[in-house]
């Protein structure tokens, strides 16, 4: 039965673990680039305080991209514990973005 716990237990730590509670997404009409960039955005006294105030894309800007074609803001359950526990005085999400293909420079890419 000891065995039977431990196993339990193990599957129960990895599901909320690596469980996603919620996660948004924008696309634009533009295409995808290859990559995925992200970052993790801090937000202190119930939004009085973010960090980052504002995140900026230099990879998109160094390929002369037209804008970001996918954002996606994601929380798990880590993230969720962390902002329950503190009473929403530190809510931690993950945000991604995908650039969008470069601007057609003279009929190249």
């Amino acid at each position: 039965m000891p065995k039977l716990t431990h196993v339990l237990l193990a599957l129960t730590a990895c599901l909320l673990l690596f469980s996603s509670c919620y996660s948004y997404r924008v696309a634009t009409h533009a295409q995808p680039g290859a990559e995925m960039n992200s970052r993790t955005a801090h937000s202190f006294f119930w939004g009085l305080v973010q960090k980052p105030k504002e995140i900026s894309t230099p990879i998109c800007d160094s390929l002369n991209a037209n804008g970001v074609a996918v954002v996606q803001v994601k929380n798990n359950f880590g993230y969720s514990l962390i902002t329950v526990l503190t009473l929403g005085i530190w809510a931690p999400v993950r945000i991604e973005w995908q650039c969008s293909k470069p601007c057609q420079i003279n009929g190249h890419l």
